[in-house]
């Protein structure tokens, strides 16, 4: 096996801790559109936060007219309405907030994703040959960036932002609010806070760690799996099928493990909720303290109680989505990292120029050349080769000799580290990429069709190629039959 080489190493090494601390990278393929969706579910989120202890404050105020009774207020009838009202009212304010909330955040997430996605993948069909031989794995790294790390900028712009701005603006309203009207409580029961922020640190921390070390676990029976049965025929034939089962359960052994560990962590973090019955009744013994000795009245000690319990809680929700919000950030730097990267060879550049007439003569003058994944193995060393125009020339010799290196310098998926490369006597670096692979063919000897017609294959290498000239190659190629059109058949991979 050959050894690893430091482009290797540097190009599978993760990237730095300092690239992904920057969370405006999630942001980046925002439009003014987006700003003004994201401004939207950003007052929604505030007044969502805020419906829940200023409802307790107006419920405060409906107990205490309550709690003093028909002969003891005047007008009671319309003190217990206006304040009805006011919940009414506060509901239709709630309900508005809360689908600006939903509705806005959701709907830019899916229109950032969906911008993200687009440019990464344009990208990476950008990138050079030698971006892919560089990038261990680069296709399956790409096809996870393209879905998981979209997903996971896109989970956290559409529910763990909005929740955290709605969970922090509880939190911040809660306690400004209870300070406001019954400080000595609010004081007292401050240090509570601390008990309140364990629940939402082990949802947020144990359990959901534990569940992503779950889900990379079950990497390994899922590869045993796929090999199995994408291999069914061989492992048939080997009479394998107990021992992929053996080694498939035996792979499941620590995904179990993890499990029950999850279930563990998970009792423990409910069971914390418990404590919350401490705090209330803290709260209310200080509470009744108040009423006696201080004048204060029973319904707004009761709201204030409540109001610092979920001021609490909201806390500790709002700390939890701190994970998510950072994964997202190094998902988007991921992203952000290949749209940013120039490729030594762009596909996409439209600079160099193009021969009014091409009569097809290829040299190769003194070129040396290695792959960049082995910069300590030497292709071609001085090589030269000379091809008239209508010459038909063969390269002959044992694998790994540099015939299909030849080629790949030719359609320039690389450039030589020396020597020259020329078409009808101009160097092929000085043409226009995309002028220079549209003037020649490769025909492997495995072709790769895409999944879709015969036609719309062969109209990948002429866009815009007639019917006749579409039908032509078809026949040429023997992929025509003189009883179903080309536009009818279809190939699978």
């Amino acid at each position: 096996m050959a050894r690893e080489t430091r482009a290797e190493k540097k190009a599978a090494a993760p990237p730095a801790q300092g690239s992904s601390s920057s969370f405006m990278s999630v942001f980046m393929h925002a439009d003014a559109a987006d700003v003004a969706l994201m401004l939207l579910g950003l007052v929604g989120a505030m007044g969502d936060g805020m419906s829940t202890p200023t409802m307790l404050l107006l419920t405060s105020h409906l107990t205490n007219d309550f709690g003093r009774g028909p002969d003891l207020v005047q007008d009671f009838t319309s003190k217990i309405t206006a304040n009805a009202m006011s919940l009414v009212f506060l509901a239709c304010v709630s309900s508005v907030m809360a689908f600006l909330e939903g509705y806005c955040w959701a709907r830019t997430a899916e229109r950032q994703a969906s911008r993200m996605r687009a440019r990464y993948l344009q990208a990476v069909l950008r990138q050079d040959v030698e971006y892919f031989d560089l990038k261990s794995g680069s296709t399956s790294e790409v096809i996870t960036s393209v879905s998981n790390d979209s997903l996971v900028v896109q989970d956290a712009l559409s529910e763990k932002l909005p929740n955290f701005l709605m969970n922090a603006t509880m939190f911040i309203g809660s306690y400004v609010m209870s300070f406001a009207v019954l400080w000595r409580l609010t004081l007292v029961a401050l240090p509570s806070v601390l008990l309140l922020l364990i629940p939402g640190i082990m949802y947020g921390r144990i359990l959901i760690g534990l569940a992503r070390r779950i889900r990379a676990q079950y990497a390994s029976p899922g590869a045993i799996a796929e090999q199995a049965v994408s291999s069914a025929r061989t492992v048939y034939a080997f009479v394998a099928e107990e021992s992929t089962m053996a080694r498939f359960s035996a792979a499941l052994e620590e995904s179990v493990r993890l499990g029950l560990k999850q279930g563990l962590a998970k009792g423990v973090a409910l069971g914390s909720n418990g404590v919350t019955f401490a705090i209330w009744a803290f709260n209310l013994w200080y509470g009744s303290r108040l009423v006696m000795y201080h004048g204060y009245q029973g319904g707004t000690v009761l709201a204030i109680s409540s109001i610092i319990v979920h001021g609490g809680l909201a806390l500790g929700s709002a700390l939890s989505n701190v994970k998510y919000l950072s994964e997202a950030s190094s998902a988007a730097e991921r992203i952000m990292e290949v749209i940013r990267r120039k490729p030594k060879i762009d596909s996409a550049s439209n600079a160099g120029q193009e021969l009014s007439n091409v009569a097809g003569e290829v040299e190769f003058k003194n070129v040396q050349f290695c792959y960049p994944s082995r910069p300590e193995s030497p292709v071609l060393v001085g090589f030269n080769l000379r091809v008239p125009a209508g010459r038909t020339v063969a390269l002959v010799g044992s694998s790994g000799s540099g015939k299909s290196t030849v080629i790949a310098l030719l359609e320039r998926f690389y450039d030589p580290s020396a020597g020259v490369v020329t078409l009808d006597g101009v160097g092929i670096r000085r043409l226009r990429l995309k002028w220079l692979r549209a003037q020649m063919g490769l025909v492997s000897q495995e072709p790769a069709l895409f999944a879709t017609s015969i036609r719309e294959n062969i109209l990948f290498g002429k866009e815009d190629a007639t019917e006749e000239e579409v039908t032509a190659a078809a026949v040429a190629a023997n992929a025509h039959g003189s009883s179903r059109s080309c536009h009818r058949a279809t190939t699978r991979r």
